[in-house]
């Protein structure tokens, strides 16, 4: 079962809020004046999901403006293949679920958390309020949504018209640039289940097994059961850019 906790999150750095958040800065929120965050604290929640729940499914309800304060969530939509496929990644402190709010339509995604996560709700209608009287704010949502769009139209060209070395390549360059690596520079930041790396390559699970057997023996990069180092970031990079 979920935790939720009331409108202040207690983290290692201390009680947090929208007032005194040390992530803000790095949000779109990060301009807003104090009596704006004290509209958005009114009734805001937290909520933890342990590794694999889900967030949200295709079809629900929106649930008001989705904060991810710790940990890393998978966005997902039904594909052919087995596994639904991955269609964008989330990290501290993107928003989640942004465009159904704003449309005021059901979710056509699905959000899983792949690791512990702490997530930050805060209720439709204080979000709506705060933006439709802070212009400043509205422009950067709509450069958001349009940003995001952008990227889904180019990614989703590139998994049906790239072949699968290119996709999978792909795939491992998305999770460094989302992820970053742990100290070495050179290992991925993140643990994933082939499961998952097929459906962000857009491949079965047999196939994603194949093609990164041949990436290590091309040197390319080094697996230890879900971790992956990339060990020759220039190949990989050409790899995809061959198609």
């Amino acid at each position: 079962m979920n935790d939720i906790f009331p409108c202040k999150l207690n983290t290692k750095e201390g009680t947090s809020s929208c007032l005194n958040c040390k992530r803000r800065p790095l949000s779109l929120l990060d301009e807003l004046r104090t009596e704006e965050l004290s509209i958005l604290e009114q009734d805001r929640y937290s909520k933890t999901y342990k590794a694999g729940e889900i967030l949200f499914q295709e079809g629900e309800d929106a649930k008001g403006l989705i904060c991810l304060h710790t940990g890393k969530v998978k966005i997902t939509k039904a594909g052919l293949f087995e596994n639904a496929l991955i269609v964008a990644l989330k990290k501290p402190v993107d928003f989640i679920g942004l465009d159904a709010l704003v449309l005021e339509k059901k979710y056509d995604t699905t959000a899983t958390a792949l690791e512990d996560t702490i997530v930050c709700i805060l209720k439709t209608a204080q979000f709506l309020k705060v933006i439709k009287s802070n212009i400043g704010l509205s422009l950067k949502v709509a450069r958001l949504l349009a940003g995001e769009l952008r990227q889904a139209d180019t990614r989703m060209l590139n998994l049906t018209q790239k072949h699968m070395r290119a996709r999978m390549a792909d795939a491992l360059l998305l999770l460094h640039n989302e992820y970053g690596t742990l100290a070495d520079n050179m290992t991925l930041n993140i643990k994933l289940k082939r499961a998952d790396l097929a459906a962000m390559a857009n491949m079965t699970v047999a196939n994603a097994i194949r093609v990164l057997s041949v990436f290590v023996k091309e040197m390319l990069i080094e697996t230890n059961k879900r971790q992956i180092k990339i060990k020759n970031m220039e190949g990989l990079n050409r790899v995809g850019q061959l198609g």
